[in-house]
């Protein structure tokens, strides 16, 4: 694979991203009986975390790519809607895509003098994250 991640937030890419991350993770029940020999693993409830860096001082164009006034409103947003999302692992030859839902949990600025802002941004989600076919 080649080229770089892409999230899609709403519908809308996160403009200028810089980096891109995705944590799966599952909880563990565990079981000890009188007929087990030490103890026994069964799956348990699945969740994840997603960050994105990107600039956040080029403004994208508010109807397929977000900048930092567009993912402020998608965290400001109080309704129980959670964000649809997909993480695209290779721009340049990906055939599939993991999608779902979660809720910004945390949205970051940094503005230093003469450099380009940033923006941070971390996702989490409580249900299933699943994978899809590009077409």
């Amino acid at each position: 694979m080649s080229g770089n991640a892409r999230w899609t937030l709403d519908g809308s890419t996160v403009y200028h991203a810089m980096e891109c991350t995705i944590s799966l993770t599952r909880e563990t029940k565990q079981r000890a009986t009188k007929d087990t020999d030490g103890r026994e693993v069964a799956k348990g409830v699945k969740s994840f975390s997603l960050s994105i860096s990107s600039l956040a001082t080029y403004g994208g164009d508010g109807t397929s790519s977000s900048d930092l006034r567009a993912l402020f409103k998608l965290y400001n947003d109080d309704t129980d809607t959670k964000i649809p999302l997909e993480f695209v692992p290779d721009e340049a030859d990906a055939d599939w895509k993991l999608i779902g839902e979660g809720v910004i949990t945390s949205l970051e600025g940094g503005f230093t003098n003469e450099e380009d802002g940033t923006s941070s941004m971390t996702i989490e989600g409580g249900a299933m994250i699943d994978e899809d076919v590009i077409v």
